[in-house]
């Protein structure tokens, strides 16, 4: 994607297509398996940024290091940078300095490295927050504990469904903030700024709902990883192609089963 900003859609027949969906107002799951169809090489590409490999490595890691005595100097050595006791706000925010610092290493930031960084930011904190005993004052303590809570089955296959459902969102959401704006009018889409909100909340609730195709699997491979010597970055890497295929196709399917 590089640091291509908002500007005018490819003129390909695809995303010709999206724009003809957009304007007759079609069903937000048609519109976007479109757009993933229109978008299926920066998707693919997308399972090869070092950006994403790096986010979802330490998404695995940092549970893990909230089980361990040592929590504070276990986060230190994947990459974080933080005081001697931390809040889950610091930590969170230490998660996304250390992806950038990663992918500056690598050769750059780009456009979806950003939106990396927030998806897995936010990941993190919504799903660790709900977690916490008391909405302030939270200690390192409660941040550990909250943390520690996610390395289990069941709960990390909750981030990792939070963290796909909201780079999916953003990832589509960028090629569709060119067009969408074009459509909000008299006589248009959307005849209200609202309506062109209710839009995007609904292609937010699809992509959750599509990212559960991740959720359905990628608890038990994490425990599966575990057992079997643990998670490296090669392994988050492979992971992260596989979800992004199954996302791809699971776009399609229900685009399909719509048809």
């Amino acid at each position: 994607m590089g640091h291509q900003r908002l500007g005018k859609l490819p003129q390909s027949r695809k995303w010709q297509r999206v724009v003809e969906l957009i304007s007759g107002g079609a069903d937000v799951r048609e519109i976007a398996a479109a757009v993933s169809s229109a978008a299926e090489r920066s998707m693919s590409d997308a399972a090869n940024d070092p950006a994403v490999r790096a986010a979802f490595y330490l998404l695995t890691q940092i549970p893990l290091a909230a089980r361990q005595e040592q929590f504070v100097p276990e986060l230190r050595r994947l990459g974080l940078r933080l005081g001697d006791r931390p809040s889950l706000v610091e930590i969170v925010s230490a998660l996304a300095e250390a992806v950038d610092r990663q992918v500056r290493s690598a050769g750059g930031r780009t456009d979806f490295s950003e939106t990396v960084q927030l998806a897995a930011a936010e990941s993190l904190s919504a799903v660790a927050g709900r977690e916490l005993p008391r909405l302030f004052g939270a200690t390192t303590e409660d941040a550990r504990g909250a943390l520690a809570g996610l390395a289990t089955v069941k709960q990390f296959s909750v981030l990792a469904r939070d963290f796909f459902a909201r780079l999916t969102g953003r990832h589509l959401g960028y090629y569709l903030s060119r067009e969408l704006p074009k459509h909000v009018g008299i006589n248009s889409r959307f005849q209200t700024i609202r309506e062109h909100k209710q839009f995007e909340e609904a292609l937010d609730l699809h992509c959750r709902e599509t990212a559960r195709i991740v959720k359905e699997y990628s608890g038990e491979w994490f425990s599966k990883q575990n057992y079997e010597g643990g998670i490296d970055q090669a392994k988050a890497g492979r992971f992260v192609h596989v979800a992004f295929d199954k996302i791809r196709r699971e776009l399609r399917m229900r685009r399909d089963a719509d048809a």
